[in-house]
């Protein structure tokens, strides 16, 4: 047998009452939050003031950031702190919290990048000076065939390494673990504005700054930036007295996948025309096209370079990314 049922009409809801029946239940929800947090407020520690002064080793080029661990989601978390004050002369900060467990205090990775600008030049005593001009910092470095030397700057507190004669990877190390990071990491053009560069033609060009870097003094140039992605422009001048280089002696010098020549425009051009300089070639990369230039006192000093003199700039070079990252 079939039983019989009335059927129920079931009128379409009013779109305009919804929203007031969810508005209504929002505001409940959040008044309902609001009392729960003032019972816990009324419930837990009072605020407790703490301080502490960082290591006098570090480098603050901002303010620093408070984080406390938080062991039930092993991570740190920024919130929970009040008040929070630092003092620059002092080192000191001080703060309120309400939680009791490690606490640190961070800065941003790239808050040196993208640099201003970089040059390499030829030293005393068989070596070059790397002079790296970031955001915040101007590092001086000298570079030699066994050992790398911080010389500057000495307006910060880096007198754990300043003038000591270490490995190139202890030195870098030393420099990130005072705050001083100038190292982009592979996923740094996420987190800073660049020019992208064709990362082959890049490579190649480290390498044979650092081939010629014995006699050339090398820097950055204005026009690096806005010549696209397969080339790179760089300034360099034979400097053998390895003392100042005359803004005349300066070349721009342009590298593409499968040749290198001298421009005839510089750095002081309102804008940048692509034509070679008169009376050179064109080669098929940058340390060719250096050789051409260089005198015969500056060939043979080149030839004379050692292995490990060249690959020591080039770790510089390649762990700072100076062409792609100024």
């Amino acid at each position: 047998d079939v039983t019989e049922k009335t059927l129920e009409r079931i009128p379409n809801p009013d779109p305009e009452k919804e929203k007031e029946r969810e508005k209504a239940e929002e505001e409940k929800a959040v008044q309902g939050e609001t009392a729960i947090a003032q019972v816990t407020k009324e419930l837990t520690w009072p605020l407790l003031n703490m301080s502490f002064t960082v290591a006098n080793n570090v480098v603050f080029t901002e303010e620093p950031q408070l984080a406390r661990w938080e062991d039930a989601e092993q991570c740190w978390r920024t919130d929970g702190f009040e008040d929070v004050n630092f003092n620059e002369e002092t080192g000191t900060i001080s703060f309120k919290t309400q939680f009791i467990g490690p606490i640190a205090t961070f800065m941003d990775t790239y808050s040196n990048t993208p640099f201003q600008s970089w040059e390499l030049r030829p030293a005393e005593d068989d070596g070059v000076v790397f002079t790296l001009i970031a955001a915040s910092v101007e590092l001086e470095i000298i570079i030699k065939e066994e050992a790398v030397c911080l010389k500057s700057p000495d307006d910060i507190e880096l007198d754990g390494i300043r003038g000591k004669w270490l490995p190139s990877h202890v030195l870098m190390q030393k420099l990130v673990d005072c705050g001083v990071n100038v190292f982009p990491s592979e996923d740094a053009d996420k987190y800073v504005s660049i020019s992208c560069k064709n990362e082959q033609l890049e490579s190649g060009v480290y390498e044979q700054i650092a081939l010629g870097a014995s006699t050339f003094a090398f820097s950055w140039s204005r026009w690096n930036a806005d010549c696209g992605e397969n080339r790179q422009i760089i300034r360099a001048a034979e400097n053998i007295g390895t003392g100042h280089v005359d803004e005349d002696k300066w070349k721009n010098y342009s590298c593409e996948p499968q040749k290198c020549y001298v421009l005839r425009c510089t750095d002081d051009d309102d804008e940048l025309f692509d034509e070679k300089l008169e009376e050179t070639k064109f080669h098929p990369d940058l340390f060719n096209c250096l050789l051409e230039q260089a005198t015969g006192q500056a060939q043979q000093q080149i030839k004379n370079s050692s292995v490990n003199f060249v690959d020591n700039i080039s770790t510089w070079l390649f762990a700072t990314k100076v062409l792609t990252f100024s």
